[in-house]
């Protein structure tokens, strides 16, 4: 019984070793996840704000080709006044040309402020791809050096896990499905210690006559507070 006994307890201090080895493994992952949800943050903020300038742009342009039709006009409207012939028709010619130099202006002011846009827009794009690149750069030195602490927990999880299943063959089924239920349900504590008459799981007295029996190692025993299987530490 005490054969078993130390089995147990080796199982379960192999198991803490393998939920720490795991739980780290597990936030290694993330923290390579974080990297890459962070470049894919910046890079679509990127590429909407490389699209937004295109299209600006192209907006722009377009203005740009309005206002030299604009000014084309005016030349024309302009280049006829020395033909005019009546006031009515110079002072109709006069309002034409004061209304096509007011479009000019207007689209002039539209393509000022859509440079203004642009050049604003193109400040942010610097500003993300600079923080774009300084994210991969981090990714890239600390990603290596998480690759390397992860392939070498994965070693030493090989390690552990082939030791248990050695040390867990040795146990009788109905026990170590026992063990490995109370394991999971009790957070990682499948054994706990008893001593002074009181289980060191919940901190709960135990009956007199089970804890006499738990120090002759006749028997395995759980705690009917926490069901958690009892062992004793004899003093040297």
């Amino acid at each position: 019984m005490q054969n078993q006994m130390n089995l147990l307890k080796d199982l379960q201090e192999i198991d803490q070793e393998i939920s720490v080895i795991e739980a780290t493994r597990k936030d290694y992952r993330n923290e390579l996840a974080g990297f890459e949800a962070d470049a894919t943050r910046v890079q679509e903020m990127v590429d909407q704000l490389s699209d937004e300038i295109a299209m600006l742009q192209q907006s722009e342009g377009e203005l740009q080709q309005d206002l030299l039709k604009e000014k084309d006009n005016v030349v024309r409207v302009e280049a006829r006044l020395p033909e005019i012939q009546t006031q009515k028709e110079y002072v109709a010619v006069l309002k034409e040309i004061e209304t096509a130099k007011k479009s000019n202006k207007d689209i002039a002011d539209q393509v000022q402020a859509k440079n203004l846009e642009v050049t604003t827009l193109e400040a942010d794009l610097e500003e993300k791809n600079n923080e774009l690149a300084a994210i991969n750069e981090k990714a890239d030195a600390r990603g290596a050096e998480l690759q390397q602490l992860l392939d070498e927990s994965e070693a030493v999880l090989l390690k552990r896990t082939k030791t248990r299943e050695a040390v867990a063959s040795e146990l009788p089924i109905t026990l170590l499905r026992k063990y490995q239920t109370l394991f999971q349900r009790r957070a990682g504590l499948a054994l706990a210690l008893a001593t002074r008459g009181a289980c060191m799981g919940c901190n709960m007295q135990l009956p007199p006559q089970q804890y006499n029996r738990l120090l002759q190692v006749a028997e395995i025993q759980t705690c009917p507070h926490c069901n958690r299987i009892l062992f004793v530490e004899t003093e040297v």
